[in-house]
């Protein structure tokens, strides 16, 4: 019996998540526990749907996988053989243009994506291909193995509802001493947001807001001037949220709501 479990969160997935689900089944390390959250009737976002169902899982270490993800079979064993004692969260690259890791390098918050072979930074305003980027400061939830004693007992900040609730994750693994790995190959496939429809313009306003709390719980983990600017061209292209932007600036945050450890 292995010692990890599996997270799969759902929301009208279909074919997309039985093809996810059918990759799971595949693997070659075999996971103790496999929970399937299905937020169609009440959508508790990526953050509300994570955080519940990680309180079905005893495992200690638990892999969250979006349902527009397929795995290579050997995913799962991949990963699990990277968690050093010091980690406490790995991912792999996936085909195509897909999230492969975090970077804050330029003080904004990108996906970092495979172009030509190479990692290049890009943010939802712009792909900059043809670039290499620095390494991967995170990972990406969008299939990636956490660690439960450096996460704790729930792994998002319900505040975030969705959008950038795994970058404020890792400031807060570094915080506490732990590791984020991005493995240099190539284990699974991702459609790439094909949720997002489900919350329309929401969505967008989140994108923007999110950066901000993370920039504000998490002092150098993006830097808001670079936000600010980044923001204001997007806003005159219809591409960023105003009210996300103010949200993002003046809610009453109070400092993080949860640590990890």
């Amino acid at each position: 019996m292995s010692d990890v479990a599996v997270i799969v969160l759902d929301i009208d997935g279909g074919a997309m998540l039985r093809a996810c689900l059918d990759s799971i089944a595949a693997q070659t390390l075999q996971p103790a526990e496999v929970v399937v959250w299905d937020n169609s009737e009440t959508n508790l976002g990526f953050t509300g749907g994570n955080n519940e169902a990680w309180k079905q899982t005893t495992a200690a270490f638990v892999a969250l996988v979006n349902n527009d993800v397929v795995l290579d079979p050997d995913w799962l064993e991949t990963v699990r053989e990277a968690m050093g004692e010091d980690v406490g969260a790995v991912q792999t690259m996936f085909r195509g243009e897909a999230a492969a890791g975090i970077d804050i390098s330029d003080g904004t918050i990108r996906q970092l994506v495979e172009c030509g072979g190479h990692a290049a930074a890009v943010g939802d305003e712009e792909r900059r291909h043809g670039r290499r980027s620095p390494e991967p400061w995170g990972v990406s939830a969008t299939a990636a193995l956490y660690r439960r004693e450096a996460v704790g007992e729930r792994p998002f900040d319900p505040r975030f509802f969705a959008y950038y609730e795994d970058v404020e994750l890792c400031a807060r693994l570094h915080e506490s001493g732990w590791r984020t790995v991005v493995l240099p190959v190539v284990k699974a496939s991702h459609r790439g947001s094909a949720s997002a429809s489900v919350l329309g313009k929401e969505a967008q306003r989140l994108r923007t807001r999110n950066r901000y709390f993370v920039a504000r719980l998490h002092p150098g983990v993006g830097r808001i001037p670079s936000l600010l600017w980044e923001d204001a061209k997007l806003l005159v292209r219809g591409r960023a949220s105003l009210r996300g932007l103010v949200e993002g600036l003046f809610t009453r945050l109070g400092g993080p709501s949860l640590r990890s450890g």
